[in-house]
């Protein structure tokens, strides 16, 4: 049994230390990155949403996505998100296309969310805990995606994927 717990938890570590990685293209690449014709930040986030689901999904705006999601506007050309309107949610979708050499310091602030989320789970709801600890902030270019999202414990890992899959299909990777 204690051999489980220690395969347990080196299992998870490995997969914490994962999900923290960010998916970027090499310098001078950012501006490359586009989206296909026919994808839009917010098709990609309701995709998300219509194919996998936010609990209570509530809307990002400006006042959230400054003060919750710790985004400066003067960062940023556009976004979309969503996230768990209720107390019992990790849910969080957002999508938000950096202005030229500004994707870094977006990253970084929806890093900063990501540790919010999975700090106040932590001690509280251990299946909304461990999704958030499966959250990522992907980077594709001028493009920064946080992505907290997963219906079942079972299926956390499974849903990622789809999210990151969604994703990479709106870049043609």
């Amino acid at each position: 049994m204690k051999k489980l717990a220690v395969l347990c938890m080196a299992l998870l570590l490995i997969v914490s230390t994962m999900a923290g990685c960010n998916s970027k293209p090499a310098e001078g690449d950012a501006s490359t990155v586009i989206l296909q014709e026919g994808y839009t930040l917010q098709s990609i986030i309701d995709k998300m949403n219509e194919e996998i689901g936010i609990q209570m999904p509530m809307t990002v705006d400006d006042a959230v996505l400054e003060d919750i999601f710790h985004v400066n506007p003067d960062d940023i050309e556009e976004y979309y998100g969503i996230f768990g309107g209720s107390m019992t949610s990790a849910d969080n979708a957002v999508a938000v296309k950096a202005k030229e050499g500004k994707a870094d310091a977006v990253a970084e602030s929806l890093n900063q969310r990501l540790e919010d989320v999975r700090a106040s789970f932590e001690q509280y709801l251990p299946d909304q805990g461990e999704k958030a600890k499966k959250g990522q902030v992907i980077q594709k270019g001028d493009y920064v995606f946080l992505v907290i999202i997963g219906q079942d414990y079972d299926t956390f890992d499974s849903d990622m994927e789809k999210a990151q899959g969604f994703i990479n299909e709106a870049f043609g990777s």
